[in-house]
């Protein structure tokens, strides 16, 4: 069963990680320990169908029971592609909950203020643990490990996680390492500077011009610049346009591009606007 144990430790650690990161602990906590009972029911069945294999190395060649050994082993092998099969599905499962935006979050999203706003807190929280960890550690230096770990765990961490934390790395650094405090802190600084840039967009009404070849449409909230034809532009203009990031979208009735420095000027060009 220590392979059991072992992956489970490292599931632990791999989740523990993330959950901190994202806030989502107590889903962590309500989805690990059915994920164990799965994984141990798996890995007895696996275990179970193992002891029943045999081999004639050990038998001897006279009378080997061919047929119940091919069965067995069959057995044997289904019992391991259901136990690998548990582990990546109640993985999926996890990752899911306690990552709960695993995708990017894109600038012309309705909720992207919100979301940005959500991931600046978990980060800022994430901040002050690192460093309040840190702290405990520093401060039960001198009473030893035991009392470490007690002092992270009273901070919200799992005996587990507090136990990783002081395992010295390469250089012998115990504790959350100077860069990942660094990293985290430069990400709260983005985040937060591309949080007023999407605000900003956001709070910026759509405006229209009318061209001699097209009409525009620019989006700021959206993040799109649009370009509305009377009619089916020639060959020569759909290549420019789709050379210049353009794309026809058969839902808007138009052609679409990303809204930035490039797209808006060439998109006043294209509609007729410039010259």
């Amino acid at each position: 069963m220590k392979g059991y144990a072992d992956t489970l430790s490292a599931d632990l650690v791999e989740f523990t990680t993330h959950a901190e990161k994202h806030g989502t602990g107590d889903q962590l906590a309500e989805l690990f320990p059915r994920y164990r009972e799965a994984l141990k029911r798996s890995t007895l069945a696996h275990l179970s169908a193992k002891s029943r294999c045999i081999s004639s190395m050990i038998t001897g060649g006279s009378n080997f029971p061919v047929r119940r050994a091919e069965k067995a082993n069959a057995s044997e092998h289904r019992r391991l592609e259901e136990l690998l099969n548990c582990r990546k599905l109640w993985r999926k499962r996890i990752l899911k909950a306690i990552l709960p935006y695993t995708g990017p979050i894109m600038f012309g999203h309705s909720d992207a203020c919100e979301r940005l706003a959500d991931e600046i807190a978990k980060a800022e929280d994430l901040q002050k643990r690192m460093k309040d960890a840190n702290a405990a550690i520093r401060k039960h230096r001198k009473a030893g490990p035991e009392a470490q770990v007690a002092a992270l765990v009273a901070l919200g961490y799992t005996e587990a996680r507090a136990i990783q934390l002081l395992k010295p790395d390469c250089i012998g650094r115990i504790g959350f390492a100077d860069f990942e405090l660094k990293n985290n802190n430069a990400n709260i600084r983005r985040m937060k500077t591309r949080l007023v840039s999407v605000e900003k967009a956001h709070a910026t009404p759509a405006t229209e011009l009318e061209g001699s070849n097209a009409r525009i449409e620019d989006c700021p909230a959206e993040n799109r610049v649009r370009l509305f034809y009377p009619g089916k532009p020639d060959a020569d203009t759909r290549a420019t346009l789709k050379r210049s990031g353009f794309r026809w979208t058969p839902s808007l009735g138009c052609w679409q591009a990303y809204r930035n420095d490039r797209t808006l000027p060439m998109a006043r060009t294209l509609a007729g606007l410039e010259g």
